[in-house]
């Protein structure tokens, strides 16, 4: 191991989760070595941090300590990696505070073709129980990796589907909100046990780290971080899954939702993310491959767009079309180039993607989809 790898690593004891304190530290000093050079040299630039990072930067920093982290590492079997290395989610390297340190057990794939997050409630019905779980099977037969965060209810449901595909190689993987080496829940050590047979847990949080509730929202992020699309099945109005679906925006990254019945509190999540065009509706697996096919689909297998004239389209959907054929529009901007009432512009931006003419982007942006349609005007 690198003396730069070593450094990472005294780092990130003494920050612990805290990815943009490592991620300053390491720009003001240029590399790892240089912040440890400093901090023994008793720089005063680290007299502003707080005294908890202060004393446990000088833990890790005694002769012998990494060398002994390192090897309590390898006896429990747990890898890690970091942005730059071969072995960590691109994807995840993508956002704006990936973990300085992924701490992980079992086989992590870095560039999985499809990657989908499945969130929801640990209290699910058995509708959202059983819609979880067949959604994760289908996606992952169709070779995509489900991302979930094996807690009760959704997430160890989405898991135990996705590993009822026998044709992946690596079906799922899950994000905790503890460290790699502690069960949580205890509930769920079989699942745990499968996942790292066939996939990884994974982890920020420092090996030996209990779960803790502020664990969890920092957790989320790594979720949505890891997955091109966060599929939300069921959730409260106000839940964890809202805020994993916050920072998919955020990174942006797709989201989709199941619709639930209505009136049904597990429904209110979800169908409200839909209402308020935070999530795109989906009914089943083929619809949100059909959303990556242009992106994954080689070219040479492509089918051929189809010919679609304006003219057989109603007025406004044609005033839609002409805008789009700009370039992307948000749902204010093409709001205030049209004129339209809201409700008439909802109704043509649904009905031209159910015509295929049309995709929503993250960040509620639509555009035309070029892959399906092209369109002539007479």
């Amino acid at each position: 191991m690198s003396a730069e790898e070593q450094n990472r690593l005294w780092l990130h004891y003494a920050v612990e989760f805290n990815a943009r304190l490592f991620l300053r530290i390491q720009e003001r000093f240029g590399s790892l070595s240089q912040a440890r050079k400093a901090f023994e040299a008793k720089n005063p630039l680290f007299d502003s941090l707080s005294e908890k990072v202060r004393q446990r930067l000088a833990e890790a920093a005694a002769p012998g300590f990494i060398e002994r982290y390192i090897e309590k590492l390898e006896k429990k079997r747990i890898s890690f990696t970091y942005p730059g290395e071969a072995h960590y989610p691109k994807l995840l390297a993508e956002i704006g505070d990936p973990p300085s340190v992924l701490y992980y057990k079992g086989t992590l794939e870095p560039e999985p073709g499809l990657a989908i997050a499945i969130v929801g409630s640990r209290h699910p019905t058995p509708y959202g129980i059983e819609t979880a779980k067949r959604f994760a099977f289908a996606l992952a037969e169709s070779g995509a990796q489900i991302v979930s965060g094996m807690a009760e209810g959704i997430d160890a449901c989405a898991a135990r589907g996705a590993l009822e595909s026998k044709s992946s190689a690596c079906p799922t993987v899950a994000v905790l909100g503890c460290g790699v080496d502690v069960i949580y829940p205890n509930a769920n050590k079989q699942l745990y046990g499968e996942i790292i047979e066939r996939g990884a847990v994974v982890s920020e949080f420092l090996p030996g780290a209990r779960a803790d509730r502020f664990h969890f929202p920092i957790r989320n992020r790594v979720m949505s971080g890891m997955a091109h699309g966060t599929l939300v099945v069921e959730a409260a109005e106000r839940s964890g899954t809202s805020i994993t679906a916050g920072f998919a925006h955020d990174q942006g990254r797709d989201v989709f939702a199941v619709p639930g019945r209505i009136g049904d509190e597990m429904s209110l999540g979800p169908n409200g993310m839909i209402s308020r065009g935070e999530a795109k509706a989906v009914l089943s697996a083929e619809d949100i491959l059909n959303e990556y096919s242009c992106l994954h689909a080689p070219a040479e297998t492509l089918p051929e767009a189809e010919t679609v004239s304006v003219l057989t389209l109603s007025p406004e959907q044609q005033s839609v079309c002409r805008v789009l054929k700009n370039g992307e529009y948000s749902f204010d901007e093409l709001c205030e180039i049209l004129s339209l009432p809201i409700g008439v512009l909802n109704s043509c931006l649904t009905e031209l993607q159910f015509l295929g003419i049309m995709k929503q982007l993250p960040g509620r942006m639509y555009a035309l989809d070029a892959c399906r349609v092209r369109l002539k005007d007479n």
